[in-house]
């Protein structure tokens, strides 16, 4: 145990050396681009430098780097940023939109919309356009695609007394409309909320609650025109006091889906009863079927015996009518009471969306409630996981299977905040 916290010691000291020295900055790099990775399907990993993890305004430092691929092929290979992982930290956000290739955020000025790409050498600032008449602040707005170049961005106003909405065609950056949400008055709206697309009908789903938590017993479904941006019903939900996201959307962990057949899916929460804070909840999965402008009151999921005693943080969809479930739960990982980022008090799942079944994956419990380390591309599921007293690591899970391998490591002396696969 000497031994590693010595190692852990002289690495942590060498890896915040190397990021005030040895990494790429995050400059334009002129404008240029990164053919070898830029224009290829690739991964990229993003970590803080140090134990802590970062999110909710942290300011460690944030490094990324570009993976071909996380499988490892002999006992040597690691994913190691010395010389190589590129420092975002003082201009952007991890909390980003991500599609096909690019990034999309509203970046650390606060004053615009930039869509980049990070190579190698740094960040390539593809275009930019300033705010016109809407403002939004920084990780604190929600988004959908209405199709492969047209983003809406929605989130509350300053003073949270309206939802106002930007649509953008992110093929050339430009601002096509803005404006208001004509939904039913609350005194307080939350400061994003989630919003997801239905094809089927050209309609955004966009879940939202009240803005004072106190008053957060039940949140809100407006069905909008995705053409003319109205509000064209809006229900409520008592099942569950909130969506798992509220002030972030989706710009760094997902929270909703829709299936094969179209059934969409939410990640909710509940404060737990008698709880001394509000961080400590369970969790409830929702479902409005495909074509409806109601919640499914035959379905509720994460409720069995197996499950439903945890927090869910982040939800993806699998195939054959299963999801990948990110939990919090001290309980059940051995740590009870802490409810923070900082204790390994996190497992993975899988969940049987007909039956309502819960499985574990036999992968170690996880620190960081404000991460995104799973993403399913094909038919494998890439987890990453930050250990309590290990170096952080990919395991990659083959969904038809259920069988599990170990991946590519981290080097000790980073904290596994993202995983994200950009595509063509």
């Amino acid at each position: 145990m000497k031994y590693f916290k010595f190692y852990f010691t002289a690495f942590f000291i060498a890896a915040l050396s190397l990021c005030c020295f040895s990494c790429s900055d995050d400059d334009d790099n002129n404008g240029t681009k990164d053919p070898d990775l830029l224009e290829t399907n690739h991964f990229d990993i993003w970590v803080s430098v140090g134990s802590s993890t970062s999110g909710m305004g942290s300011n460690e430092t944030q490094l990324v780097k570009a993976m071909k691929s996380l499988e490892q092929e002999n006992a040597t290979d690691s994913i190691d940023f010395q010389g190589s992982g590129v420092n975002i930290t003082a201009n952007y956000y991890q909390e980003t939109i991500i599609k096909g290739q690019y990034y999309y955020q509203v970046p650390k000025s606060e004053d615009r919309f930039v869509k980049f790409q990070i190579g190698t050498q740094g960040v390539s600032l593809i275009k930019e356009i300033p705010f016109k008449t809407n403002t939004y602040s920084g990780r604190k707005y929600t988004h959908a695609w209405i199709d492969d170049n047209t983003l809406v961005i929605m989130a509350a106003n300053g003073d949270a007394t309206k939802v106002i909405w930007t649509k953008l065609d992110a093929a050339n950056m430009t601002i096509l409309s803005e404006g208001t949400l004509n939904l039913e008055k609350l005194s307080k709206y939350s400061t994003s909320g989630i919003a997801s697309y239905r094809a089927s009908d050209n309609k955004i789903l966009y879940s939202y609650c009240h803005g004072t938590s106190s008053l957060r017993t039940k949140f809100y479904m407006a069905f909008i025109d995705a053409s003319t941006m109205n509000v064209e019903k809006t229900v409520e939900e008592d099942r569950a006091d909130f969506m798992a996201g509220t002030a972030y959307g989706e710009l760094l962990q997902s929270k909703s889906f829709f299936d094969a057949n179209g059934d969409y899916y939410l990640a909710c929460n509940t404060v737990n009863e008698g709880a001394s804070s509000t961080t400590q909840q369970h969790g409830t999965m929702l479902r409005i079927k495909k074509g409806e402008t109601e919640f499914d009151s035959s379905y509720a999921g994460f409720i069995t015996p197996s499950g439903g005693k945890g927090k869910i943080i982040t939800v993806e969809a699998l195939a054959s009518g299963k999801a990948l479930l990110y939990v919090m739960d001290p309980d059940y990982t051995g740590v009870s009471g802490s409810w923070g980022s900082t204790a390994a008090n996190c497992y993975y799942a899988t969940l049987d969306l007909n039956t309502d079944k819960l499985t574990v994956l036999n992968v170690p419990y996880s620190k960081g409630n404000f991460s995104q380390r799973s993403v399913v591309l094909g038919n494998k599921a890439y987890i990453g996981v930050n250990p309590d007293d290990s170096a952080p690591l990919i395991y990659i899970y083959d969904i038809q299977s259920g069988s599990l391998a170990k991946g590519m490591p981290i080097k000790v002396g980073y904290s596994f905040d993202r995983i994200v696969t950009l595509q063509d």
